[in-house]
């Protein structure tokens, strides 16, 4: 065990850039490593013959383990070695997806791809903690706030590969070229962060950070609570649209699964907007997280409202609408899953707050994963459409409520 923290920060500009793309492009890997799978899901579905509830179930299993142990390395991730565990997580997880390319049953597919979602809960949490630790404090608020653009970039690249794979009629392809990229950032991660992390020396009590942590806020529990609730529904919503995106366009339009997943390609191109429009808005018009969350939601159950009514806009329209509730809900992961961590980081815990709320979204997304497969199958759009738009708005008001006692938390 080593809880040690970093004596001194990470001054030079060349050595903060370095820092930042290393970091950058391990997390941009699990996208790559996460999302393949749901890239693919129609194009495995029509190849292996599964149905929506099986290929729900894989999907929730990676939500499963990544959530519960989210929890486990979030609380961990403050005591143990960083750099080693970040390597751990995504080394593992290139292994994992090279095993998920041999894979030929639902249930093989569950298992392994919830072992996928249990390693890649060790990057987030102790990546968080090592920025906060080498960079400067306005460096370390900034830079995490780039790490949002994983998400876009990230499912940009699973999603092209997946519609190459898809045109070639190999499904499989698409797992091993993710597990040979996330074993060769694990790799380049060692080798970058033995010069800018070293190894530190085992601390004989308490890491630095802990000793000068302040004891936790009493009110921070139940304004916690809230945030996690509210991280529950954006992993609902957000994975509601983009596990599901293709087969809605081919339900609904009737496009050909290929054709569906290239445009849903446009997505992540919105999405991008997502982390800067909420970055731009807490900064110059809400001056909270929390209220900056509920107006994302609140403006996402807007968006909602027309396919939900049952009004079949056109293909043009269609993509516009999901791709600004994407957006919102990376926005919404931008304040409640980075930044209120950030804002905490003199609690000591910015590793333990970080997972505790990744896990609530991911918690999120199993519900979405599974529960929208078999929704979908039982009741169709016409019920899962209305779901999502009451769950934006369930959510707005519980960072509504949240906003009073966080503005005192955050100073």
């Amino acid at each position: 065990m080593n809880n040690a923290t970093y004596p001194a920060k990470i001054t030079g500009l060349r050595q903060q850039h370095l820092f930042f793309a290393l970091c950058w492009t391990a997390y941009f890997s699990t996208y790559i490593g996460r999302l393949n799978f749901t890239a693919s899901l129609a194009a495995i579905s029509a190849a292996a013959g599964f149905s929506q509830s099986e290929l729900g179930l894989v999907s929730s299993g990676f939500f499963v383990g990544y959530g519960i142990f989210q929890l486990v390395w979030g609380f961990a991730g403050d005591r143990l070695d960083p750099v080693r565990m970040v390597f751990s997580g995504v080394l593992c997880s290139g292994l994992l997806n090279l095993a998920m390319a041999c894979a030929s049953s639902p249930g093989l597919m569950a298992v392994i791809w919830t072992l996928n979602g249990a390693a890649q809960s060790a990057v987030w949490s102790p990546l968080l903690r090592l920025t906060v630790e080498r960079l400067p404090g306005v460096e370390a608020m900034r830079a995490s706030v780039r790490y949002s653009t994983t998400v876009p970039f990230g499912t940009l690249a699973a999603y092209g590969l997946a519609a190459l794979c898809s045109a070639m009629g190999c499904w499989r392809a698409v797992f091993a070229a993710a597990g040979l990229f996330l074993t060769a950032a694990a790799l380049c991660w060692l080798r970058g962060m033995r010069v800018l992390a070293p190894p530190l020396p085992a601390a004989p009590a308490r890491s630095a950070a802990h000793a000068a942590a302040r004891p936790l806020p009493h009110r921070l529990p139940a304004v916690l609570a809230l945030i996690c609730l509210a991280a529950l529904a954006s992993g609902i919503i957000r994975d509601g649209i983009q596990t599901w995106t293709p087969t809605y366009l081919h339900d609904i339009y009737g496009l050909d699964n290929t054709f569906a997943i290239v445009l849903t390609f446009t997505l992540p191109i919105v999405n991008l907007c997502g982390v800067y429009m909420g970055k731009w808005a807490n900064d110059h018009i809400f001056h909270s997280e929390a209220v900056t969350a509920a107006a994302s939601f609140l403006a996402a159950c807007a968006l909602l409202a027309a396919p939900a009514a049952g009004v079949r806009l056109p293909l043009w329209a269609c993509l516009a609408l999901l791709g600004l509730c994407a957006a919102l809900m990376l926005a919404v992961n931008t304040m409640l899953v980075t930044l209120v961590p950030l804002r905490l980081q003199n609690t000591g815990r910015v590793s333990a707050l970080s997972g505790l709320l990744n896990s609530a979204t991911y918690a999120g997304s199993t519900l979405s994963g599974y529960g929208m497969g078999l929704l979908l199958e039982r009741s169709g759009w016409p019920v899962a459409l209305p779901g999502l738009c009451a769950g934006a708005l369930a959510a707005s008001l519980l960072c509504a409520a949240a906003a009073h006692g966080w503005k005192r938390l955050r100073g």
